[in-house]
């Protein structure tokens, strides 16, 4: 009985796996603010943490440039699209936003890693349960 607990677990939770290492793109790039919104808003407290951030700084969200992991040219489709994790400079708060990330390709394959065939496959990305901190900004000029 435990072992098959056990395997149907295991099953579960490969089935459900929301693995891609978004910091192996080892490239960055800007976008607005406005462009996470998606991702913003499937967190309630997010959202309202932001919107109030926004009102503070008298900014809207198309005003804030983030900075974001972003896929290589490399990547047939996906070349140029930004993820997780976003960080992004609102009044004097630096608000930085990391999300379980998923890259699927054609009928639905799940790519976990960087092969040649995720880089030429891949298709969409998929960003779920936000988590987020906020810090105060240092003040420097970047």
């Amino acid at each position: 009985m435990r072992t098959t607990i056990g395997l149907v677990v295991l099953t579960l939770l490969a089935s459900t796996a929301w693995a891609f290492d978004t910091s192996k793109l080892g490239q960055g790039g800007s976008l607005p603010l406005d462009d996470i919104r998606l991702l913003v808003d499937k967190s309630p407290k997010l959202k309202d943490e932001v919107t109030s951030t926004l009102a503070k700084a008298g900014k809207r969200a198309e005003e804030i440039i983030c900075f974001g992991a972003r896929f290589p040219r490399e990547w047939a489709i996906l070349g140029g699209a930004r993820v997780a994790p976003y960080e992004c400079e609102i009044g004097d708060q630096t608000l930085t936003i990391r999300a379980d990330v998923r890259i699927t390709g054609r009928k639905g394959k799940v790519y976990e890693k960087i092969t040649r065939d995720a880089m030429k496959d891949a298709e969409t990305v998929t960003e779920n349960n936000p988590t987020w901190s906020w810090a105060k900004t240092s003040g420097e000029t970047k």
